[in-house]
């Protein structure tokens, strides 16, 4: 697990956003709950969904970012449940009016064996007439052929703790064969200190992406290219779709 999934405090800081919320939030409110958010991270999304008061569980392998969402959830006083569990083998006695993956958390499911068994777990949670939607970014040819060599900037932000500006940089190697970017990640503190990570990130392109999904029984509804619902087009930035079991 790469160091920026180490501290939920510093992961907010390192990617703020908000663009997606209202998004999650609409859908909920036309599907009703449960909700399911599956790679929750520090429940960003789904603390909104909790708050207007559906019942909502998350389900991340990290501590460190499980514990940062439980601490929003103390602090909203929501009822949200937060699970460790590897979203290729968890097992829960319910099913969700909502299963979502956002955030480009897909990019996880490194091989087919991994994508396979994921949405084999939500199948199994959908309930009747339920929903699941997947929300990732369009590869970028252009970005991932980058010199291998050269540190791009990937964050900065203040440390959580006081301890001055964070700068995060990375470096990435594309492997066209596996369709997985290797990066190497390095986060400087202001005293100087460098801590190296390291992360490898599936890309999905769309059309792999819908036929991946249709192989695991899920049929596609409706796809969008952003969260304003626009069309799914070549110049497109996000792939979402909405599915349901066939």
């Amino acid at each position: 697990m790469d160091r920026i999934y180490l501290d939920g405090r510093h992961y907010d800081l390192m990617f703020p956003r908000s663009d997606d919320i209202e998004f999650f939030l609409n859908q909920a409110r036309t599907l009703g709950g449960p909700v399911l958010e599956l790679a929750c991270g520090t429940g960003r999304i789904l603390e909104p969904i909790a708050t207007a008061g559906f019942a909502a569980t998350g389900i991340d392998l990290s501590p460190g970012m499980l514990v940062e969402a439980r601490r929003k959830a103390q602090a909203g006083a929501t009822s949200s449940r937060y699970i460790q569990a590897d979203i290729r083998q968890f097992s829960l006695d319910e099913r969700f009016a909502l299963i979502f993956i956002a955030g480009n958390s897909i990019w996880h499911l490194l091989d087919i064996d991994s994508f396979d068994a994921c949405m084999s777990r939500v199948r199994r949670h959908l309930a009747e007439g339920g929903r699941f939607i997947v929300d990732v970014f369009v590869p970028n040819l252009r970005r991932l052929l980058v010199d291998p060599q050269i540190r791009e900037p990937m964050s900065e932000y203040d440390d959580p703790n006081g301890a001055g500006r964070v700068v995060v940089t990375q470096t990435s190697r594309y492997d066209a064969i596996t369709q997985i970017m290797s990066a190497r990640t390095f986060q400087r503190s202001t005293d100087g200190t460098e801590t190296e990570g390291s992360l490898d990130l599936k890309m999905y392109f769309p059309q792999e992406l819908q036929a991946l999904l249709r192989h695991n029984g899920l049929r596609l509804l409706e796809a969008y290219g952003g969260y304003d619902k626009t069309p799914l087009t070549n110049t497109s930035g996000r792939q979402i779709y909405i599915l349901e079991a066939a």
